[in-house]
């Protein structure tokens, strides 16, 4: 799913299978959030019958999914993380899927707010990728290679630069090593507060492309954020995290 899904911004307007509503209630109580600690909660909002949400560049869809929890770069990347499983699930399961950044449809409830939309539903049209050609940053412009990586690590960032961002402006810069990868976000010159918190959740859509591809090599890979990197300051990016592989 990760090579063939694709963003789908025209919908039908039917309701989905109650099986699919079914699954995608078990599959959010079985995820594993990348901080289990920070609180989220996910609203589905059906969209057919009523007009709910409002927003630039707004996709009609049937249904709205909301995340809604704290604001702090650790929930944004959270968020993504959260999010870019749901989506991957839904799209094996035939059901479409694209992020709305600036689309607000929920109120703050229990102390949290809405800080990310996902427009769900069945396709009008293709699903898939039609296109194998994605258009994404080669790994040159992207990775700073320390050490020849494992193939392993190769497979995982090849599927890290296929996530989705906003405005496809794939903020994500890696410097590798063999077994290990540091994670930075690029600093962009902007004071807009939504920008900033759609590039720190397309980080985390990232991180989720690569635990889950570890995860089907049969590699154990381990997040985890490095005292003496992210002391540092650095002109044109700024430190997320490090991926580690074990041996």
């Amino acid at each position: 799913m990760i090579g063939k899904r694709q963003s789908v911004r025209e919908f039908q307007t039917r309701q989905l299978d109650e099986s699919v509503l079914n699954g995608f209630v078990r599959y959010e109580r079985e995820m594993l959030a990348l901080y289990p600690d920070i609180p989220y909660q996910l609203e589905v909002t059906c969209n057919i019958n009523e007009r709910h949400g409002s927003g630039l560049f707004a996709v009609k869809a049937p249904y709205y999914i909301s995340f809604l929890t704290e604001e702090s770069q650790e929930a944004y990347l959270n968020t993504g993380y959260v999010m870019e499983e749901l989506s991957l699930y839904l799209a094996a399961k035939g059901i479409g899927t694209c992020y709305q950044g600036l689309l607000k449809v929920c109120k703050e409830k229990n102390g949290l707010k809405e800080v990310l939309v996902m427009a769900a539903g069945y396709p009008q049209k293709y699903l898939y990728r039609t296109d194998k050609t994605i258009k994404r940053l080669p790994l040159n412009k992207l990775c700073v290679f320390k050490e020849e990586p494992s193939s392993e690590l190769m497979t995982i960032l090849k599927a890290a630069v296929l996530a989705p961002s906003s405005l496809n402006g794939q903020p994500w810069r890696f410097v590798v090593y063999n077994n290990r990868v540091h994670v930075f976000m690029q600093k962009v010159n902007t004071k807009i507060p939504a920008m900033q918190r759609m590039r720190m959740i397309d980080i985390g859509i990232a991180l989720n492309h690569m635990m889950i591809t570890a995860e089907e090599l049969w590699v154990e890979a381990e997040l985890k954020e490095i005292d003496n990197i992210s002391n540092q300051s650095f002109k044109n990016n700024r430190y997320i995290t490090s991926l580690f592989l074990k041996s």
